[in-house]
């Protein structure tokens, strides 16, 4: 029950850093990175953080289909870790030479989390 408390507020958190996603990116890439879970300052958290370990939780569920939940949340896990990537490259964009934009790096991160919404959808769906 925790497991799956967990990934609802999961889902709501990547919806709500989408629909926010200018006020967050904002605030630099490490707002984003503290979204998703893979940065995380101070006392709260994010319920992404350490979702893997709500998956594995999740995949002993009798009810779900166990081959199609291991390859959604591993698809999940690849896209969480690319949009931290460029979350996190935003912070070190705009360099000497000739810079590449930190917008480069946002949207290329707001691409990857609009995927993670659609592969959580899936997941959801398997879930609920």
């Amino acid at each position: 029950e925790t497991a799956l408390s967990q990934w609802k507020a999961s889902a709501t958190t990547l919806d709500n850093l989408l629909e926010n996603w200018d006020t967050t990116s904002a605030r630099g890439g490490d707002a984003i990175r503290y979204e998703l879970g893979t940065a995380n300052f101070g006392d709260k958290t994010s319920p992404l953080f350490q979702i893997d370990k709500a998956f594995k939780v999740l995949r002993e569920n009798d009810n779900v289909d166990l081959v199609e939940f291991t390859e959604q949340s591993e698809e999940f896990a690849e896209a969480l870790a690319r949009a931290d990537t460029m979350a996190y490259s935003a912070n070190f964009a705009g360099g000497s030479g000739k810079p590449t934009s930190p917008k480069v790096y946002f949207d290329k991160a707001k691409r990857e989390v609009e995927g993670l919404q659609q592969i959580g959808k899936r997941l959801s769906d398997l879930l609920l």
